[in-house]
């Protein structure tokens, strides 16, 4: 929760013009009327969200030793701290802006998370009530499992439809909208709250659970809520003066028809057929990856680019897969992955400034252990990496010609004369032995993260050099 939180631009004199009735009832018995911050803490889990090792299972749970959190419910703002595997983590929100604290470093966050840590605000129990009041919610009254709730709802900014669940005892049981995301576009995301207990006058959950795209987000037990703690964010100015980077692709040709495009922490690659082009990657983001398809039709301006080639589904990896779908790409990628793909670009997306909006009916090409596409001239084989602990149905590409072995997250090269690590990755030994099981004769690596590399480094790294 405190990496994802906040956002509204209602004025502070207007979140107290409350609505009479249900809510005003929800607002004395939670003692909302007069909360301006609240700091609540305690321990539970976040869950990584895109990052499951298949697309059916839930996102992996990460322990949190313990949290506090503050909302400031007139500026608004927020700050969290959270020890995390003997490491503090921050984490704020002030004036539409974000930023993450890590020892003594200081990172400013892209816009995305300044709106989600804003979001996190009005997804809060009395910040939803604050938001309702604010914005004209209307409230039905409803019963479900045979006892009576409220049902409220109205739309935030005039694009976020927010609703939410009031019980019997006037306490806010749930909050859900929909945020933007990359790959799920108009993402899900609900937000339950139960195991109310007074703190000084005001009602708080002690269980808070989260889901974002059907999956669980946070888990987290409330040990103890404060109000109106004070709580002052001020944006540094290394924070209020930075810019989101420039995207930036360069391009490497590293054999024949073969270009390594590079210029982000994630890399893609274009190889030239006798009268198409297949891109291998679309990662981060839309913008990263039209940018990409925009320097290969640069590099060869006379063939099209007709598939894409997605070594997993882990949204790092296929956040411009939405993108470049719409483009008409055909998607190529592992069987696990397929359902996936299908049912993630389905959903519109309407609450993000994309050039893609729409829904997306995607063309798949999926298969299970090997594919090979070839025009007689040129091969290209995908292999799935089989048994690797990243991911179920993770590919590695391989062009045989040219002995070139293409592969994301399970091994990315160390700095150069870095020692080797003293306990081998798991993953980068299971690439290893993929290829050699194959059979692969592999001369160089163009790994996704990091640099271009001979097989001799990979076998340094995981102890088997010659």
């Amino acid at each position: 929760m405190f990496q994802k939180l906040i956002l509204c631009c209602v004025s502070a004199p207007a979140l107290f013009a409350w609505q009479s009735g249900s809510l005003d009832a929800a607002m004395q018995a939670m003692g909302a009327a007069s909360l301006k911050t609240i700091q609540y803490s305690g321990r539970g889990a976040i869950f990584t969200l895109g990052q499951n090792k298949n697309p059916e299972a839930p996102w992996p749970r990460v322990e949190v030793d313990s949290f506090t959190y503050t909302l400031n419910y007139e500026t608004p703002s927020s700050r969290s701290e959270a020890m995390q595997n003997k490491q503090r983590i921050q984490a704020f929100f002030s004036d539409g802006r974000a930023w993450n604290v890590v020892g003594n470093n200081t990172v400013p966050s892209p816009p995305a998370a300044a709106t989600l840590r804003m979001m996190q605000i009005w997804l809060s129990p009395h910040g939803f009530l604050k938001a309702a009041a604010a914005n004209k919610a209307t409230v039905r009254s409803r019963t479900s499992g045979g006892r009576k709730i409220q049902q409220v709802a109205f739309t935030l900014q005039g694009k976020y439809r927010m609703q939410g669940t009031i019980g019997a005892d006037n306490l806010v049981e749930r909050v859900e909208t929909r945020l933007d995301n990359p790959v799920l576009g108009d993402m899900p995301v609900e937000v339950a709250y139960s195991d109310y207990k007074d703190f000084g006058g005001v009602k708080f959950p002690t269980r808070i659970v989260q889901k974002d795209g059907g999956f669980p987000t946070v888990d987290f037990t409330v040990a103890d809520a404060r109000a109106n703690v004070d709580l002052r964010v001020d944006v540094p100015t290394t924070v209020r003066d930075a810019s989101p980077p420039a995207v930036k692709v360069d391009a490497q040709k590293i054999a024949d028809g073969v270009w390594y495009l590079t210029g982000g922490s994630h890399h893609s690659l274009a190889v030239e057929f006798r009268d198409h082009v297949v891109a291998i990657e679309a990662p981060l983001s839309e913008e990263r990856s039209l940018a990409v398809l925009a320097e290969i039709r640069k590099l060869i301006p006379n063939k099209p680019v007709k598939y894409v080639v997605s070594t997993h589904h882990h949204f790092d990896h296929s956040g411009g897969v939405r993108a470049v779908a719409a483009e008409g790409l055909t998607i190529v990628t592992h069987k696990a992955n397929e359902a996936f793909y299908r049912n993630a670009l389905a959903p519109p997306r309407t609450l993000s400034p994309s050039k893609k909006p729409g829904k997306v009916k995607p063309k798949i090409l999926a298969f299970t252990e090997k594919h090979v596409m070839t025009d007689g001239a040129r091969t290209l084989e995908l292999h799935l990496i089989q048994g690797s602990p990243h991911h179920d149905g993770i590919l590695m590409a391989y062009l045989p010609k040219e002995k070139i072995l293409v592969e994301a997250d399970v091994y990315t090269p160390a700095a150069p004369n870095a020692p080797p690590p003293a306990a081998p990755n798991p993953a980068s030994v299971n690439l290893y032995e993929n290829i050699q099981k194959r059979k692969l004769e592999v001369a160089q690596i163009a790994p996704i993260h990091g640099r271009l590399v001979p097989l001799s480094e990979l076998e340094r790294a995981i102890g088997k050099a010659r």
